[in-house]
């Protein structure tokens, strides 16, 4: 991407370069719209382009055929299946080679689950993302050789099934409460371990479990295998949803675990708890993501066959407007997904693989990507939500009938935000990773707050066609910047426990994201067809969440304000507003979008 002069002096003379930032997590909060770059399935390798369709064929041959099997409890065809997509390799992509395993680029990992969803079984896909992410990550980031040699070569084939299994009746998001303890036994053998663990993923089918437990109060993990006495199975749940999967409740009842089964060291079980479940959030915005898309494509389906008034349904406006939202929301989570990736992945070609903390730094990597991990879950989980809801409205009453599929999706759909986090924790970690990185300065946006201070709307010399979208990002970069600063003085340090601050930031902060990767994505296409399609959607996307980060930076501000007992923020706020003359036409984007989507009769982003 060219870099033009402008106004804007953030990076001149600073140590923070836009090349030290690329690759940082939460560095997309400082770098303008017209510097840096982002990673997208544009720039997919040859060889990533082959795993993703070796994975499209499978999910087309062999899930999809047999996904309204697979969508309920069907544990023969379900290990069938996961032992096939052992062969392929697709169990070990972040299992080393001399283990198993292919040990691919986080981007790879993603492309492949995204390319398995399509085979619409989200039952199954919980099966494999459970096994692959929080069932593996623990042993390869952590384990020592014997427990790598022992149980990682298995769970990368499919001989073994993995879960994990943290959450306790009295621990759930607060997981450091849970009460299971493990003692060392009299002869020093083993552990014994006493408690409880429930919602366990993968738990009647598994042969291994990642677990936690105290050793004299000392938060330990600990590797679990069929053969360990005293671990003892609950009744399958009967879910909501993702009826296929397994989930039960597992009894510790003087459990003996090998002492050479403790993960990690006594009192390493919280970064083994939390650290894999960053992984697991960027992860699950690629699965949701996927949904997202054939979503679009069965309603599309659905509605061309439906007449009303002697006309299909997809004549209807109200249904044009429908789609036009849908392709928006799925482009923006596949932007934001392989744009996490791209950066983790970036980061993580600096490390030497035979560095005997490259792991340790690995997971350093990936927690730096915290905000970005969080914000794909948080969006692509509620944009999946609001799409699935959508498809039940165009398919009106058939909607609501088991028969067909969309009964199923809006059932499964719901467990995305629980899953790996609430949502609502997610946007803690959000707004207080944004507050950590800004006070302790592991990001400029002291200096962004101060060159952004008497100019909200800096001008850019690079002229385009989206020359305005430019200018309205970087207005939001500025309102984004004011209400942080805003904030801090009024909270300090503190501003980490105001939760009715920190959920409309983390809204800021996610709006934030989504326009300045779907900016920087369009920013990097060459000219054509595809550059046109997606800049009809980044119009209407960057219009949607202009409304949406004003909407939120106005609740923070007017609170401030009252604190205060003024109304100096909002008037700033209101003056900028005016200055930028945003009036974005948004009926027309919409027009547009539903129009190439009517062409192609499909979802035609996934260049």
């Amino acid at each position: 991407m060219n870099q033009k002069k402008s106004d804007n002096t953030l990076f001149e003379d600073n140590p923070f370069t836009i090349e030290k930032l690329n690759g940082r997590g939460g560095a997309f909060l400082v770098i303008p719209c017209y510097l840096g770059e982002v990673f997208s399935r544009e720039k997919f390798s040859e060889e990533q382009k082959m795993f993703e369709q070796a994975a499209l064929d499978f999910a087309k041959d062999q899930i999809k055929p047999k996904h309204k099997d697979l969508n309920k409890m069907n544990k023969t065809l379900s290990l069938e299946l996961f032992k096939e997509i052992g062969k392929l390799g697709f169990l070990g992509t972040d299992v080393p080679e001399e283990f198993g395993g292919m040990d691919l680029d986080k981007t790879s990992a993603c492309i492949i689950l995204d390319a398995l969803s399509s085979g619409r079984s989200a039952s199954f896909m919980v099966t494999v993302s459970a096994h692959t992410g929080i069932g593996t990550l623990p042993i390869v980031w952590y384990g020592n050789d014997f427990q790598k040699e022992k149980y990682l070569p298995k769970i990368a084939s499919g001989e073994y099934l993995s879960c994990y299994a943290l959450t306790e009746p009295s621990a759930g998001s607060d997981a450091l409460a849970g009460t299971t303890t493990a003692k060392l036994s009299d002869d020093k053998k083993y552990y014994i371990l006493n408690g409880q663990k429930i919602y366990c993923t993968n738990g009647s089918w598994a042969d291994i479990c990642i677990t936690f437990a105290k050793v004299e109060d000392k938060y330990t993990a600990f590797i679990l295998d069929k053969t360990c006495e005293g671990w003892k199975l609950g009744t399958e749940e009967d879910k909501l949803g993702i009826k296929g999967s397994s989930t039960t409740t597992f009894f510790f009842e003087n459990c003996k675990v090998p002492i050479e089964n403790v993960l990690g060291g006594i009192g390493d079980g919280g970064p083994i708890a939390f650290n894999v479940l960053y992984a697991g959030r960027y992860k699950l915005g690629a699965t949701t993501s996927a949904g997202a898309k054939f979503t679009i494509d069965a309603a599309l389906d659905f509605a061309k066959d439906r007449f009303q008034f002697d006309k299909s349904i997809t004549e209807f406006d109200m249904i044009k407007n429908k789609f036009s939202e849908m392709v928006r929301m799925a482009f923006e989570s596949d932007s934001i997904v392989y744009m996490t990736t791209g950066s983790i992945d970036k980061a993580i070609k600096e490390l030497n693989k035979q560095d005997e903390n490259y792991y340790i730094l690995l997971q350093k990597i990936i927690e730096d990507h915290a905000i970005e991990a969080s914000a794909c879950k948080v969006l692509c989980s509620e944009n999946l939500a609001y799409i699935v809801d959508e498809l039940v409205q165009i398919m009106g009453g058939a909607g609501f009938i088991e028969e067909y599929d969309a009964a199923c999706l809006y059932r499964d759909e719901r467990i995305n935000r629980i899953f790996e986090g609430t949502n609502e924790i997610n946007r803690l970690i959000i707004g207080s990773y944004t507050l950590k990185k800004s006070i302790i300065e592991e990001l400029p946006v002291r200096d962004l707050i101060k060159d952004r201070s008497s100019n909200w709307i800096p001008n850019f010399d690079k002229p385009n066609s989206l020359s305005k979208e430019s200018q309205v990002i970087e207005f939001c970069r500025s309102a984004f910047a004011h209400t942080l600063n805003e904030s801090i003085n009024m909270f300090g340090q503190d501003l980490k426990n105001e939760q009715w601050i920190l959920e409309p930031l983390a809204n800021i902060i996610i709006s934030l994201f989504v326009m300045d990767t779907c900016y920087k994505r369009h920013d990097d296409i060459e000219e054509g067809e595809h550059k046109h399609n997606v800049a009809e959607i980044l119009c209407l996307s960057i219009a949607n969440h202009y409304s949406e980060l004003v909407k939120n930076v106005r609740i923070i501000l007017t609170y401030l304000d009252s604190l205060n007992k003024n109304s100096v923020f909002i008037k700033q706020l209101d003056c900028w507003n005016q200055k930028l003359d945003y009036s974005p036409n948004i009926l027309v984007y919409r027009q547009a979008i539903v129009n190439t989507l009517y062409k192609y009769e499909k979802y035609y982003l996934n260049k």
